[in-house]
């Protein structure tokens, strides 16, 4: 009788424990109160605001490691204005969040850190032409994001936040055809596209 008491108990204390995981509740309640601090947003204004971050986020990452591997100056020098710019640009992007409620997310997925991880593997010239083939490709994205942003939100902090970063972003992606365009004159023509129009 004993024997079975004692196995009844540990099976219980099993079974509590395999169901008490920590972090899958402290995953459910992280997505609990994301969901009930968005409540009064509505869907536009919170997936542009989440990738709003998720754009700065990336920027900074790959702007870092081009710091690293980049081999032309122009390069380096872009890559650092991109930490300091999308730096400053997430800063107010969470300024925003305060008056807007809305949760940002503090780090990458998995799929962008693999993405970031592919250039990792480049060096020198073919680090060079792929980091600024993709500034090129994301900040036209992000332009595209913001123009439709800056036309549809309503929350008016991240209408303003979309119109003011319209101009920075402009400018980032002028700045980066124009590199992306001596790398090409600099090392081979085929080691980019044109991108002067």
């Amino acid at each position: 009788m004993k024997g079975i008491l004692t196995l009844t108990l540990l099976l219980m204390l099993c079974f509590i424990s395999c169901n008490n995981n920590p972090q899958k509740k402290a995953g459910k309640d992280s997505t609990e109160a994301r969901k009930k601090g968005m409540d009064h947003m509505d869907d536009f204004s919170v997936k542009f605001a989440t990738d709003a971050a998720i754009s700065n986020l990336k920027e900074i990452e790959l702007g870092k490691l081009a710091e690293k591997n980049a081999n032309y100056s122009r390069v380096k020098e872009f890559a650092a204005k991109m930490v300091t710019a999308h730096t400053k640009a997430n800063a107010a992007l969470g300024q925003v969040r305060y008056s807007s409620d809305v949760t940002l997310p503090s780090a990458l997925s998995e799929n962008d850190q693999k993405h970031i991880a592919d250039f990792a593997d480049k060096k020198g010239p073919a680090f060079d032409k792929a980091y600024m083939m993709e500034m090129v490709d994301a900040h036209q994205k992000i332009l595209e994001m913001l123009d439709k942003a800056a036309s549809r939100l309503k929350d008016s902090s991240l209408k303003k936040y979309a119109v003011t970063m319209q101009q920075e972003v402009t400018a980032h992606l002028d700045e980066a055809r124009n590199i992306l365009e001596d790398v090409r004159k600099q090392y081979r023509p085929e080691q980019g596209p044109d991108v002067s129009h």
